[in-house]
C-alpha cells in the first residue's frame, strides 16, 4: 500500500520503520513536564524530522483494533507535545501545520480504522497534524482485496500530494 500509495510523489522521504528502529517506550517519568523534549534520547533524529515535515504518511496493519506495539510506543512517546502545550504552555508544540495520510491494512473484514484514527486524533491536535487521507485495506487474507482500494490510494495519494503541493515542491515526508 505504501509503495503504491508514493510510487507518483515527487517528494523526499525519511522512511522510519518502528520495529526496526526499537524506540523505547514511555514509562511515564514526567521529565517532560518540567522541559522540553524527552529524559530518553533514542527518538531526537524522529522528532526533528517529524518536526520539520511537510506531511506524514502512517502506514501500518492493525492488530487486534490498533497500531502494532512498536508503532503504539512511538505514539505514546508523543506524550511530551501534549506536556510542552499543556504543563509549559508552548502553544503550539509543533508551529509546522502538516496533513497526515494513513494507510491500514488488516485481515479482518469488517476493519475501517476508524479506532486507529481516533487514537491519533488527540496527538494530532497538539503535533499540528490532520488526518487528510484514511485509506483502510481490510480482508487481506483474500488476496484479491489489494485491487480494490488501488483506485481509493491513488485519489487519495493525489487528494495529499496537493494538499502540500508535491507537484511544484519536492518536500520531505515519514
Amino acid at each position: 500500500m505504501l509503495s503504491f500509495f508514493t510510487e507518483n510523489l515527487t517528494a523526499d522521504f525519511i522512511h522510519y520503520s518502528a520495529y526496526e528502529c526499537g524506540f523505547a517506550p514511555c514509562t511515564d517519568c514526567r521529565a517532560c513536564r518540567k522541559s522540553e523534549g524527552c529524559a530518553l534520547n533514542d527518538m531526537d533524529a524522529f522528532f526533528a524530522d517529524f518536526e520539520t515535515a511537510d506531511g506524514i504518511i502512517i502506514a501500518s496493519p492493525v492488530y487486534n483494533m490498533s497500531f502494532p506495539s512498536p508503532l503504539k510506543a512511538i505514539i505514546d512517546r508523543m506524550q511530551r507535545y501534549y506536556s510542552a502545550r499543556f504543563f509549559l504552555d508552548k502553544r503550539p508544540p509543533v508551529a509546522k501545520r502538516r496533513p497526515v495520510a494513513m494507510l491500514l491494512s488488516a485481515g479482518s473484514p469488517d476493519e475501517n480504522g476508524d479506532f486507529s484514527a481516533m487514537q491519533l486524533r488527540k496527538i494530532f491536535t497538539v503535533t499540528n497534524c490532520e488526518l487528510l487521507c484514511r485509506v483502510t485495506l481490510n480482508n487481506t487474507d483474500n488476496i484479491d482485496s489489494i485491487h480494490a482500494v488501488q483506485e481509493e490510494l491513488l485519489r487519495e495519494a493525489g487528494k495529499f500530494a496537493a494538499s502540500v503541493n508535491l507537484i511544484t515542491n519536492p518536500s520531505q515526508y515519514f
